[in-house]
């Protein structure tokens, strides 16, 4: 999302070449490997769980849903087939192992977990994984599908076994079935429901849905059917939607609610104080940064890719310039308190695939030699799009502003309602945005949506074709060694031609009571509360 997470051997083609993990025995609590334990002490049976989310999300529905906060509530309700682990490593969850990959990465046979119920009470098989991923594949409302179209056909071989065929080789396709694609869906539900499956969810997890109340409030309460059940604490888990990060911060304090999900760094120092507040904070897999309208004349995604009509399209050695006026470190330590992580590439530092490339220092005087040879009068106005209403977003604009001054640049700030500004982007009507995003497992998933000349999120109108080769290579190749060497090509090119301009890492950062312990909390920002309760005592 747009800003605004073996009983077998494992195949050396599938574990070892991906660079990836897997669990000696099936996890005893769901989500694939222990929880990381947010919080000290035992937890007792039973208690309801409030947790403030910081938006509302779309649909319950893992084939449809769109949005991050929306994976936040529906992981505790659907397991998938893989998930990640604290070093953000991709484990099996409802498959036994990792999969078999053969056919010169076109044919993927992935076995699953026995005895396993979904949350109506019906059998979790490969019948269900075969229905979900067809659901995911051909439905008309699908968010699914690209991700998966390489897939061509899924057979269920027979009922712990699935065989997924593909046209090409797809390496990221892993990556893809730990996140939403991979929540299986009970297909009682999905034939009785249909396109009205996210009023009545229904997965393998250790809580089931139990009701939606408003667009503002979700609750879920443990279910009777989860595999790991006994090792389950919590009664119910109430989500609450509390969109200003400041209330959410005083809520927590106050104790109205249990869970504060992404606590800002404005409020940090304060609730680091309260001796009944933890604070648990994580390296995202995303990033932030300036997206820059280079040749985005036609709507993302839509050729042909013509040079846009700013200075910064016409002029390579402006967007140079520009990134060299801007000092990393500083933004850190003046924006985020010196919570968040510098850097300068797409892929995150918590991430299994991060490659610590060199970063461009701050250099004004390069960046003024750069400026005068473009022969543009200064001073240069470069209008800068942010979220409306996200005080983080403005005071950031605020000091990109001030960084860019001296070396010739005028910074026009532009506050716009967040939709509205994705609707801008993608008709190429900006000339910068300052957007991220949330991160995924695979590195391509946070390279190709915003650098493939055919994708809706290429908002840049990137269309630069050796790099372009270079993903397809790196999606094709199925050791990481080799598609590690190919990311840090293009990520090279990429840092030449500042299409975007990367800053950052966010941390999202966790904040609950004293009295709350086991929450898993990975790099994926995702909340599990298989192992969550409230201490004995509390």
């Amino acid at each position: 999302m747009l800003r605004r997470a073996p009983r077998l051997a494992i195949p050396a083609l599938a574990a070892v070449s991906l660079g990836l993990a897997a669990c000696s025995t099936p996890p005893s609590s769901g989500h694939g490997a222990s929880a990381s334990g947010a919080g000290a002490g035992t937890a007792r049976s039973g208690g309801t769980l409030t947790v403030g989310l910081a938006e509302a999300p779309d649909a319950l529905d893992p084939t449809t849903a769109q949005t991050y906060v929306g994976r936040v509530v529906m992981i505790n309700m659907f397991e998938k087939l893989y998930d990640i682990n604290a070093q953000a490593q991709i484990v099996p969850e409802l498959a036994s192992q990792m999969p078999q990959i053969s056919g010169g990465g076109k044919t993927w046979v992935i076995h699953l977990r026995s005895g396993i119920k979904f949350n109506d009470g019906t059998p979790f098989n490969a019948a269900a994984v075969k229905a979900t991923l067809e659901r995911d594949m051909t439905d008309k409302l699908s968010a699914r599908a690209a991700s998966l179209s390489a897939i061509t056909s899924v057979t269920a071989v027979n009922p712990t076994t699935v065989k997924l065929t593909l046209s090409k080789p797809d390496s990221p396709l892993l990556a893809v079935l730990a996140a939403r694609s991979g929540m299986i869906e009970s297909p009682k539900a999905i034939k009785a429901l249909g396109n009205n499956f996210s009023k009545h969810p229904v997965g393998v997890g250790p809580f089931e849905f139990a009701s939606r109340p408003s667009s503002d409030e979700i609750v879920l309460q443990k279910s009777p059917y989860y595999y790991g059940k006994s090792a389950v604490k919590l009664s119910k888990i109430v989500f609450q939607v509390i969109t200003q990060p400041q209330v959410r911060a005083t809520d927590l304090q106050a104790g109205s609610i249990d869970v504060a999900d992404r606590i800002q760094p404005s409020d940090y120092a304060s609730l680091k104080k309260d001796s009944a507040v933890r604070l648990d904070p994580v390296t995202t897999l995303g990033y932030e940064g300036i997206t820059i309208n280079v040749s985005n004349s036609h709507g993302a995604g839509q050729p042909p890719f013509t040079t846009a009509s700013n200075v910064l399209a016409q002029h390579p050695e402006l967007r140079e310039a520009f990134k060299l006026a801007l000092n990393r470190q500083v933004i850190n330590k003046v924006v985020f308190g010196g919570l968040y992580v510098p850097g300068c590439t797409p892929i995150s530092p918590a991430s299994p695939w991060y490659q610590n490339l060199p970063c461009s220092s701050q250099d004004i005087s390069k960046a003024k030699q750069l400026v005068a040879a473009s022969g543009v009068r200064t001073p240069i106005t470069v209008p800068l799009m942010i979220e409306a209403g996200n005080d983080l977003e403005t005071k950031l604009a605020s000091v990109i502003q001030s960084m860019e001054s001296p070396a010739g640049f005028k910074v026009s700030i532009q506050p716009t309602e967040f939709t509205t500004a994705l609707q801008e982007a993608q008709h190429g009507k900006f000339t910068a945005f300052q957007i991220g995003w949330s991160g995924r497992l695979d590195p391509d998933q946070n390279i190709a949506p915003f650098w493939g000349p055919g994708s809706l999120l290429n908002y840049s109108g990137a269309n630069y074709s050796s790099i372009d080769s270079l993903l397809a290579q790196a999606r094709a190749a199925q050791t990481m060694a080799a598609r590690k060497a190919l990311y840090k090509q293009a990520i090279q090119q990429m840092q030449q031609e500042n299409n975007i301009i990367y800053l950052y890492y966010p941390k999202f950062i966790l904040g609950y009571r004293a009295n709350v312990t086991g929450i898993g909390y990975y790099a994926d920002g995702l909340m599990r509360f298989a192992s969550a309760g409230f201490t004995s005592g509390s």
